[in-house]
């Protein structure tokens, strides 16, 4: 008898948790839902609950992953497919809130560079409220798209070690226009194919057409693709390398200089 009341007591439980969870889902994104658009905000401002780390999770992060991460065993899912937003909120080694999901079903979208959060960060969020659809992006610069524009332009990024065969990237402007131009550069030729692009910035990122097929022949896709580069701390990542790492910018010489001659 003793078990047993011992087993309800620790299903009731489980179910309470599990109801906890579900309600701090619920508030969650309804606080997010009502913010104004253009505002700054903290993820402590708009949480209903108590948390110490708010985890983020990409795409096809297993259950075993997640619960590593955290540290600990937990009822928590895993991501499915692309394009999920996937966050676990954790407070003394218990899972408060998880939130899951594709953003065009939750009305919400959360776009953090950070892998996991404590609540004392300090780290905040731009909000991008619009026609109902919520997005929070977290700010890696106090600059400005213009001060963002002035720190990458006129210069080159590229794959060069030694001078010859390779690709790189030039920002520039041309009739108060912001361009990017891809370039691929051959041995005793400067450059033999080149791809111009506008340049857009916005919330920290660098967006602007690559050209896919220059760099990949045998590739399936032909059209150039649209990238983004965002801009933290002073530097330019792709995905989660620095551009430095991929494209090495030497001050030393220009190819967009021979390109136009």
């Amino acid at each position: 008898m003793k078990r047993i009341i011992i087993l309800m007591m620790c299903v009731l439980s489980l179910v309470a948790c599990t109801s906890q969870r579900s309600t701090n889902e619920k508030r969650f994104v309804d606080n997010i839902k009502v913010l104004s658009d253009e505002t700054e905000i903290e993820l402590k401002d708009v949480t209903p609950f108590e948390w110490d780390t708010v985890y983020s999770f990409g795409p096809y992060t297993s259950r075993e992953k997640v619960q590593e991460t955290i540290g600990f065993e937990a009822k928590v899912n895993e991501t499915v497919s692309e394009g999920m937003l996937h966050l676990v909120f954790v407070k003394d080694k218990e899972v408060v809130c998880e939130i899951i999901g594709h953003p065009t079903n939750l009305g919400i979208a959360i776009n953090t560079f950070s892998s996991s959060i404590n609540v004392e960060d300090n780290i905040v969020f731009k909000v991008k409220n619009e026609t109902g659809f919520v997005c929070l992006s977290e700010k890696t610069t106090n600059l400005t798209e213009d001060g963002i524009w002035n720190t990458i332009k006129e210069r080159e990024w590229s794959t060069l070690e030694d001078g010859f065969a390779g690709y790189g990237i030039y920002f520039y402007e041309e009739n108060n226009t912001q361009y990017a131009l891809s370039m691929i550069y051959g041995s005793g030729i400067p450059v033999i194919h080149t791809y111009k692009s506008e340049v857009t910035i916005e919330d920290n990122m660098v967006y602007f057409d690559f050209p896919n097929y220059l760099i990949f022949t045998k590739s399936a896709v032909k059209e150039p693709i649209r990238i983004g580069l965002l801009y933290k701390d002073d530097i330019l990542y792709f995905g989660s390398k620095k551009l430095e790492e991929i494209f090495k910018y030497n001050p030393e010489y220009n190819h967009y200089d021979e390109f136009i001659e």
